[in-house]
């Protein structure tokens, strides 16, 4: 009997409960294809909660300053050199140029997927030698075997770059509890960054006056939660409260208990907890990017980045109105679906029988 077929995914913090994009599809990426192949994952750190069939490879920390991830990344790159893989799957453009220490493996050359989220390289908390890297990283997905595309707005961007790849988007759990009927206030989820930008969230906030607003997520490693808090002191609001991290469960619940949900992002992938909002039956308000209109629902669910009045105005529209603003959770693919579709991109199946499609394929390029 032949032995199952083995696959290394890089890019995740961790792959259980873990805030984040690329963790939340780790999470559900590897806990399904695991049930098919073995699966081995580099995480920053040892994670009790961690899948049993998922093998987990904890790269360690110096213990001082922002050096996680370059450990990160030697370890995933040594096991991308040495290891006997037959899938590897990077996950974001970071983690991209990986897939040149798979072609120096003497040992076996495995199949590259990387998996294109954000564009990392627009944002302006990384620096010019960050952004050197991220650019060259993006370059290499030319030698991938598949690239994945999140959304149609990467999709485009990496057509313009002459880098074919296959819009697979994210997933919902279509069987997330039942949807409340009775539900309090504006909610926004997600980590306190400059690119998420909550200053509109708080700016409107200011303007519904009695109007509970929440803001579920923990810091990064910038002072954006200082910046935040300080704006926050000085507008005197008591009906704006930050409540930090919560796990997923937790998460969930705070979604079917909000009257609106709000994603005031000015830079975004493909938003997790915009879906996640939209499983749990929460209306929802989009900042007018593009990522947010690659969800293509109607005009009324959008508003300018900018303007928190505008943003104010179209919360109180959805306290009174919240079926104007809830979205058929039937338009998207559940999380099997996405799997699915993306082992079998990349040539895995339960009885292995697909044959793997290369991306320089021409009837495969920017297939959507």
């Amino acid at each position: 009997m032949a032995s199952k077929k083995k696959m290394l995914v890089v890019g995740a913090r961790g792959i259980t409960g873990h805030e984040g994009g690329v963790e939340k599809f780790a999470e559900e990426f590897c806990k399904r294809a695991s049930e098919i192949i073995d699966v081995e994952a580099t995480c920053l750190k040892h994670d009790d909660r961690a899948h049993s069939s998922v093998r987990v490879h904890v790269t360690g920390t110096f213990g001082f300053g922002k050096t996680d991830k370059i450990l990160y990344y030697m370890k995933a790159a040594w096991l991308c050199l040495t290891g006997r893989y037959d899938y590897v799957f990077l996950l974001g453009i970071n983690s991209a140029a990986l897939g040149l220490f798979t072609r120096l493996n003497p040992r076996r050359r495995p199949l590259v997927t990387v998996r294109s989220g954000s564009i990392d390289y627009l944002l302006p908390k990384w620096g010019r030698l960050a952004k050197l890297y991220f650019r060259f990283s993006e370059k290499t997905m030319r030698f991938a075997d598949h690239v994945i595309a999140v959304s149609p707005s990467i999709q485009r961007h990496l057509s313009r770059k002459a880098i074919a790849a296959t819009l697979v988007r994210n997933g919902i759990t279509r069987d997330e509890g039942a949807v409340e009927t009775q539900r309090v206030g504006a909610l926004a989820v997600g980590r306190i960054t400059s690119q998420k930008n909550y200053s509109v969230l708080v700016e409107a906030a200011s303007v519904l006056g009695s109007t509970l607003v929440t803001i579920v997520g923990g810091p990064d490693k910038t002072n954006e939660i200082d910046v935040l808090s300080s704006d926050i002191v000085r507008r005197g609001l008591v009906n704006l409260r930050m409540e930090g991290a919560l796990n997923r469960q937790e998460v969930y619940e705070r979604l079917r208990k909000a009257a609106v949900f709000v994603n005031c992002s000015i830079h975004e992938g493909m938003s997790n907890s915009v879906l996640e909002a939209i499983q749990c039956g929460a209306p929802v308000l989009l900042s007018d990017i593009d990522a947010n209109r690659d969800l293509q629902l109607p005009d009324v669910h959008y508003f300018d980045p900018n303007n928190g009045t505008q943003l104010a105005d179209l919360i109180e529209q959805a306290l009174l109105d919240p079926e104007s603003f809830t979205v058929n959770r039937n338009l998207f693919p559940d999380w099997d679906e996405v799997v699915e579709t993306i082992l079998a991109k990349i040539g895995v199946s339960n009885d292995n029988d697909i044959h793997p499609v290369h991306n320089h394929e021409p009837s495969k390029a920017a297939a959507a």
